[in-house]
């Protein structure tokens, strides 16, 4: 015959004090996060605008020195950097091509409204 934990006051007390256990284990050494989601796609978004405008400067600059032409390049890389750096955010804003796995997984929706064919949760795919 099984050993029930509700027939013993001893093995329910020891259940108890066990979860209060594991409940103090789990703040100490296991806290929560407390991030702001936005925090992170804002400190995302400058660090894609930056490295994008320095990457399309550098190449650019790269470029003029092996060609031996004016600033020409330099010029075209930034503004392709900033085109970039721009379309970065605009994929960071609307949670696009954020998933990892296969195609079929889909990202979080955003709160508030995306774009003009924006779906409901209950909408059949």
């Amino acid at each position: 015959m099984a050993i029930d934990k509700d027939d013993d006051p001893k093995l329910q007390k020891l259940d108890e004090e066990l979860k209060k256990a594991r409940g103090e284990f789990e703040e100490d050494y296991n806290p929560k996060a407390e991030i702001n989601e936005g925090l992170n796609d804002g400190a995302r978004a400058g660090i894609e605008l930056v490295g994008a405008l320095l990457g399309g400067a550098l190449l650019g600059y790269g470029a003029d020195h092996m060609f031996d032409t004016s600033p020409i390049f330099f010029f075209v890389g930034i503004l392709l950097g900033v085109i970039t750096g721009f379309y970065s955010i605009y994929k960071i804003t609307m949670n696009v091509g954020t998933s990892v796995g296969f195609k079929g997984l889909k990202a979080d929706k955003k709160t508030g409204k995306q774009s003009l064919n924006s779906y409901d949760d209950d909408d059949e795919y």
